[in-house]
């Protein structure tokens, strides 16, 4: 994963994620952080990950994400006709996999193709498609408006909305935590009739932005039953907002083999 792939004519069409990484991209997050129940966790993810325990269970983030990104590398006619922009949604978990602290974003929805299908071969991120509504002053619109985020996908619906505008400044988000993604890979060459390693994407914070906590309510509404109802929020939620990031993703990637997998042969995602 490296910035020197040579371009040449003809270019894809505006807003297609055609390059290799780096790749620049900023915007805002809206994070709503809470627990989930240890034994949802462990019942969902791979083995190989360890969870942090917090007062009640894991801590656990949905996080809505609207990005306009473009390549890092490049004149600047190449990086404005590879410019795009795409919204997200994700379910990360606080551990560590391998010795490895930071967030496994275990599921992760966008309405980008582009992004899905770069997401999903450069990185093995478990991207699938899914309806995002981001509405309100904070992702642009009329000032006043309430902000309201929700995703809609196999036939439940988790949403985040704001309550009023105001805003308490925090200190600053720190440095971005390690992107964790457990992967499987099936007959990768030679012997081995599969490999289990751990990528590690480590976003360098160029703009550090506005980062405010925010009053709000977190709504799940699945059937009973089902894996996605076992993540119901536990006790309180922290909601932060992040306004005006700036981020490079792809230029600080590792890759360790994951000493831990499983002998029941799950996948790591």
């Amino acid at each position: 994963m490296t910035s020197s792939r040579q371009f040449a004519d003809p270019w894809p069409a505006p807003g297609v994620l055609w390059a290799d990484p780096p790749w620049t991209m900023s915007g805002t997050s809206l994070t709503a952080w809470f627990e989930t129940p240890a034994a949802a966790v462990a019942a969902l993810l791979s083995p190989a990950f360890e969870p942090l325990t917090g007062v009640a269970g894991v801590p656990t983030r949905l996080r809505f994400y609207q990005v306009d990104y473009q390549p890092r590398d490049g004149g600047a006619e190449f990086r404005r006709r590879m410019a795009g922009r795409f919204r997200e949604a994700v379910i990360a978990f606080k551990g560590q996999i391998a010795g490895h602290a930071g967030e496994y974003s275990a599921y992760m929805w966008t309405d980008c193709e582009p992004y899905l299908c770069w997401g999903r071969e450069n990185f093995g991120w478990p991207l699938i498609s899914g309806d995002i509504d981001l509405t309100g002053d904070l992702w642009g619109g009329p000032a006043g408006a309430g902000t309201h985020c929700e995703l809609r996908a196999h036939g439940f619906s988790y949403a985040l909305d704001l309550d009023g505008s105001a805003a308490e400044d925090m200190p600053g988000s720190g440095p971005a935590a390690s992107w964790l993604t457990p992967r499987r890979i099936l007959f990768p060459g030679g012997s081995e009739p599969e490999r289990r390693d751990v990528l590690l994407v480590r976003p360098a914070v160029l703009e550090a932005g506005r980062f405010t906590r925010r009053a709000g309510r977190v709504r799940l509404d699945a059937p009973a039953g089902t894996w996605i109802a076992s993540l119901a929020p536990l006790g309180e939620v922290d909601i932060q907002a992040l306004e005006g990031f700036r981020i490079c993703v792809g230029d600080n990637v590792g890759m360790v083999r994951e000493a831990s997998a499983a002998p029941d042969g799950r996948p790591g995602q």
